[in-house]
């Protein structure tokens, strides 16, 4: 006997194909307009919803054209089923494609906006500063047939420091500067240099990268920038009254990324580019004064003195061995005079190693111990590097400054 009702695991269409394929094989003895009827009754809760027998005659006419056809006998359950499971994870993963590339690139237009936003803040704050006071009285300039390297790094203008083992506030910072330039005006009268190299080598701020460096930077990062600034810019403003021709070449350190995280930092982002961009103001029309820019990268300098190339990083992304290697490898690529000497900062310590009969000279830091050094035990004292060079001496003399 045909059972003429919808079962419970059978939807609509499932219903409509076993009657019609029962009115066919002849169980069902009854037309399309009965079985319409029956349809209806089971499907349709109000008549007014009922429908005509095409409506149900057609789309099972259809199907069974296909069904005959041999569309669907390739496919057993097992297959279909899995193949709809993998059209569906297929889609699944398109669809999470597409959200990682628009998170991406709203997080990378979230940060390009605060980049902007930072760079505009920190020029208007150049425009609006008023220079700090910086007294000093020059020298007379000699003849000379050497020149100096004046290493200039980890200033960490901002950070304050009151502890056992360093005092540092932007007074202090002041006065250490004096100290610098007192040495180097007594270095003058033992060598009587020419000309003087400057670099600066990064971390000229305090930066925010750090949670001690949030909390031990008493300026925000506008002001110190401003401030370092107008403390370098009166510091080459010295020096170029006692040389006859002062350069300054710079690099970039990582207290003074935008971010905090690296690895959101957009290659060349980094705010030691505006202290020479904020200084070069003040020595547009003076002679013996030079700003050069970087050839390599932003963050690697390159010149020669007396002959000598030099080539100058900060050192968070170099040892004191593989600057050399990495350093012979860009001139290489870049058909540039292989290094003779390489200057680094970061790890706030003088030193000179030799690798591979190249000189790795390191500068210390002129902000002293912080917390984090303290955390880390790491101990040294404000200091920095004068390298006297002559054509036929590369390293004449390496001069250990303390400057506290």
């Amino acid at each position: 006997m045909v059972d003429l009702k919808k079962k419970e695991n059978e939807n609509e269409e499932q219903f409509i194909w076993r009657l019609g394929q029962e009115k066919d094989s002849g169980i069902l003895d009854m037309d399309w307009e009965e079985i319409a009827d029956v349809i209806n009754k089971e499907c349709r809760n109000d008549d007014s919803e009922y429908r005509n027998e095409s409506a149900y005659r057609k789309p099972y006419q259809q199907a069974k054209r296909f069904y005959e056809a041999g569309v669907f006998s390739k496919y057993d359950d097992d297959t279909y089923i899995q193949e709809l499971r993998d059209a569906k994870h297929e889609i699944r993963k398109e669809k999470q494609k597409m959200f990682d590339e628009r998170t991406a690139l709203n997080r990378e237009l979230r940060e390009q906006g605060r980049r902007e936003s930072m760079f505009d803040i920190m020029k208007r704050a150049i425009d609006e500063y008023e220079p700090l006071k910086f007294n000093y009285v020059p020298n007379i300039i000699p003849d000379s047939d050497n020149d100096f390297i004046i290493h200039l790094t980890d200033v960490h203008c901002g950070m304050e420091i009151d502890s056992v083992f360093n005092k540092f506030n932007i007074e202090i910072l002041s006065d250490r500067l004096h100290n610098y330039l007192n040495e180097i005006k007594e270095l003058t009268a033992i060598f009587h240099p020419e000309n003087a190299y400057v670099i600066l080598g990064g971390d000229m701020i305090h930066g925010l990268i750090h949670v001690n460096a949030r909390i031990e930077a008493k300026e925000n990062i506008a002001n110190q920038i401003m401030i370092v600034a107008d403390l370098v810019s009166n510091f080459i403003n010295e020096l170029r009254q006692m040389f006859k021709y002062v350069e300054i070449h710079t690099t970039a350190g990582n207290h003074s990324r935008v971010t905090a995280n690296k690895e959101e930092t957009t290659h060349g982002d980094n705010l030691d580019l505006l202290v020479p961009y904020a200084c070069k103001k003040d020595f547009k029309n003076i002679d013996n004064v030079n700003f050069v820019d970087n050839y390599l990268d932003y963050d690697v300098a390159t010149f020669k003195v007396r002959g000598h190339m030099i080539y100058a990083a900060h050192g968070d992304k170099d040892s004191v061995k593989s600057v050399v290697y990495n350093m012979i490898k860009f001139a290489r690529k870049a058909n540039l005079q292989l290094p003779d000497m390489c200057y680094l900062g970061h790890r706030h310590t003088n030193g000179l190693t030799t690798v591979d009969d190249v000189k790795v000279i390191e500068s210390g830091s002129v902000g002293g111990m912080d917390t984090y050094c303290i955390d880390k035990r790491l101990i040294g004292t404000p200091e920095q590097t004068i390298t006297v060079v002559t054509e036929r001496k590369m390293i004449k003399a390496l001069c250990d400054i303390q400057i506290d």
